[in-house]
């Protein structure tokens, strides 16, 4: 994905010129000025029409506990609150349906990932910095991490150190590494998720999640892949 400009940026999400330089302004929208015009990134643009669209995601919580039936964690969902399993169960077969066939094509694929960010969003609070080469190996050998994503095995492309870690540690890590806020081109990727929240470090829901949030074409086939995975799974034992 590249940049647009500001008319065309307008255009898309239907409002006004002044409307996207004030979103500019705000940060809600990345742009760059090249002479005396600014482009927009269309990444940034996909993330607002998207939100525009898309239904309420879960809460951190209600996220996880989809997360969890996924994985039949049955000890980490709240046993006092069978209605809350019940929910969660139910919301991953609504999103699990679509993917019992193979997803084919670019549009379909597009779609799936749209429906796995608006519902797995506030599972973390997703924030993107840039690093000092020097420090990235440093980095990701922090024992403050509560799980680090093996990039290569996942299919990430876009980040050289990405993982979950606790909401109490952010500040040290942050500190410690001179962590520069990044929109573009970031090379650490902070999930941060509430203090004594399990990350399931090999659950395939949450790493779809991880790369539908990449937003990349190879990101978002992979998450596709993943789910019809556990679709196919999924049906196999309700038989």
């Amino acid at each position: 994905m590249g940049a647009i400009s500001v008319a065309e940026a307008a255009e898309r999400l239907g409002v006004s010129v002044s409307r996207v330089h004030q979103r500019i302004a705000d940060g809600s929208l990345v742009a760059q000025r090249i002479g005396s015009q600014w482009v927009v990134d269309e990444r940034s643009l996909l993330r607002i029409q998207e939100r525009s669209k898309a239904g309420r995601p879960l809460s951190d919580r209600s996220a996880w506990a989809v997360i969890a039936v996924s994985e039949k964690d049955r000890d980490r969902l709240h046993p006092s609150v069978p209605a809350a399993s019940a929910r969660a169960r139910m919301r991953l077969k609504r999103l699990l349906e679509p993917a019992l066939e193979p997803i084919v094509g670019e549009e379909a694929v597009r779609e799936l990932a749209v429906s796995l960010r608006s519902m797995l969003r506030n599972r973390a609070q997703r924030r993107p910095f840039r690093a000092a080469s020097a420090d990235l190996g440093d980095l990701s050998a922090d024992d403050r991490w509560a799980m680090v994503v093996d990039l290569g095995a996942s299919g990430i492309a876009s980040a050289d150190v990405e993982g979950y870690l606790a909401e109490s540690g952010v500040d040290g890590i942050v500190k410690d590494y001179l962590l520069v806020d990044a929109d573009r081109d970031p090379n650490v990727v902070l999930h941060v998720i509430p203090d004594g929240q399990h990350p399931y470090p090999d659950s395939r829901l949450r790493l779809a999640a991880d790369l539908a949030e990449h937003r990349g074409p190879r990101e978002e086939a992979r998450a596709a892949e993943l789910l019809h995975e556990l679709a196919l799974e999924w049906k196999a034992e309700e038989r």
